[in-house]
């Protein structure tokens, strides 16, 4: 009784009796289900990196403008619009208004923090990789943490 279960053949669940089995030519098989289509609400429209970056080196804010500036070139991206704020005695704010959506980047200079927020609703993964891997280049001596999201 409590030995092994004679196996059955793949396909029959335990109600099936293999002896009602019809077997149909290759002509009268029926055609194969429709493909699967998400519903809308779980297609991602774009793809989402909150990057964080410690340890980060002293920068001024011009070079961190143009190594975020040319980050969304290498990437191929459209800037709208840049809006850049500067704190006294130390930080920076960069948005830029993108027509695939948003990038911004926050400073922390005292604890040598910079965070980023990257938004594209352009689902080319590539494209939005290249302005990661070159921000990575930029800081090669920090901590560089990505997370990418599909939404």
């Amino acid at each position: 009784m409590y030995g092994r279960r004679k196996a059955k053949p793949i396909g029959f669940s335990s109600h099936d009796d293999p002896r009602r089995l019809v077997i149909r030519s290759e002509d009268s098989n029926p055609p194969p289900p429709p493909l699967y289509i998400a519903p809308p609400e779980l297609v991602p429209v774009g793809i989402h990196y909150i990057v964080d970056l410690d340890n980060v080196e002293e920068t001024d804010n011009d070079t961190l403008v143009r190594i975020c500036d040319e980050s969304l070139e290498k990437g191929e991206v459209t800037i709208l619009n840049k809006m850049i704020h500067a704190f006294e005695p130390q930080g920076l704010t960069l948005l830029y208004l993108l027509s695939e959506s948003h990038f911004s980047m926050h400073t922390w200079p005292e604890y040598k923090k910079i965070r980023i927020d990257f938004f594209s609703c352009d689902t080319n993964q590539n494209k939005c990789d290249r302005v990661i891997e070159n921000l990575k280049n930029e800081f090669p001596n920090t901590i560089f943490k990505s997370k990418m999201l599909k939404r």
